[in-house]
């Protein structure tokens, strides 16, 4: 392996470990700080952080923006806003282990949202990929017995992730027709600007009902962890891992956040890897990674 695929796998897993604790932080701290309010307070920080980065482009950037603001307003609304709080929602009422789990299988969301929405073609590995995962995802959400899905007996949170990914699958759709002349960090700031715009309504309603973001270690905390590290430094990363290897190689490194995040729960939150996590989970990325990667090459005689 070369120094460069060395550092790019370095700089993809320090995102895929900073994305796994976020969600571990969530569950973590469900009972005191409101998911809108942290949503909200996460995004303003970052904006304040990458508002150097990309003060030297702004006012470029924002002609970008301006011309298409429908595209980076749908943007932030389905990731900073949408994607965010309903998985903080859903963390109230599901493990960490389980949420990250089934967080695993985001990409054949995205093949399937594109299939619907840009009418990409889907072959049959693809169709036969995206069956064997969502019987792994199945698994995990019933925890285990089948019946619990017959009955309709499955946990709310796991619903409320699910659905979060579906809204990830938009927004990886929509990203696709991101302007060229648009800047990674300009992207993000204005994501980052638009989304806490977005929440801000639902967080002020929030605080109407007596929920705010506590001041408190849990809650300071929470913001500093998730505004830094989930926004910035996972962002950041990442799209230096993109641009050292490129986004088909980077995507892989993100199945080590399910592998993090378990560790983290266990440690930190003290859940249990189960039986079901153990034999749902393999079920799923197996799928994932035959859904989504190259069929092999055939030999020529």
């Amino acid at each position: 392996m070369n120094r460069n695929f060395m550092i790019a796998a370095g700089l993809a897993a320090l995102a895929s470990l900073c994305w796994a604790g976020n969600w571990v932080l969530g569950r973590a701290i469900r009972a005191d700080v409101p998911p809108f309010g942290l949503t909200f307070w996460r995004w303003a920080l970052a904006a304040m952080i990458l508002l150097p980065f990309g003060w030297s482009r702004l006012r470029s950037d924002w002609a970008v923006v301006r011309a298409h603001l429908p595209l980076v307003a749908g943007m932030a609304l389905l990731s900073a806003a949408m994607f965010q709080s309903m998985t903080y929602i859903g963390l109230h009422s599901t493990e960490a282990i389980n949420a990250l789990l089934v967080s695993a299988t985001m990409p054949v969301f995205i093949v399937i949202i594109a299939w619907i929405v840009l009418r990409e073609r889907l072959t049959a590995r693809q169709a036969a990929g995206i069956g064997v995962s969502f019987c792994g995802v199945a698994f995990i959400i019933a925890r285990g017995d089948p019946g619990r899905l017959l009955d309709l007996h499955f946990n709310v949170g796991d619903a409320w992730i699910l659905a979060a990914l579906v809204v990830w699958g938009l927004y990886s759709v929509l990203l696709k027709f991101k302007p060229k002349a648009l800047s990674p960090v300009g992207l993000t700031f204005f994501i980052a600007v638009m989304g806490a715009g977005f929440i801000l309504p639902l967080h002020l309603w929030e605080v109407a009902q007596g929920m705010s973001v506590p001041l408190t270690a849990a809650g300071i905390g929470s913001v500093l962890y998730t505004g830094i590290f989930a926004s910035v430094v996972a962002l950041l990363s990442y799209n230096a891992a993109v641009a050292r290897i490129g986004p088909s190689r980077s995507v892989f490194f993100l199945h080590l956040m399910p592998v993090f995040g378990a560790g983290l729960a266990v440690v930190f939150l003290g859940e249990r890897l189960e039986a079901f996590h153990l034999i749902g989970f393999p079920i799923a990325l197996g799928g994932v990674l035959f859904a989504t990667s190259s069929p092999p090459a055939k030999a020529r005689a």
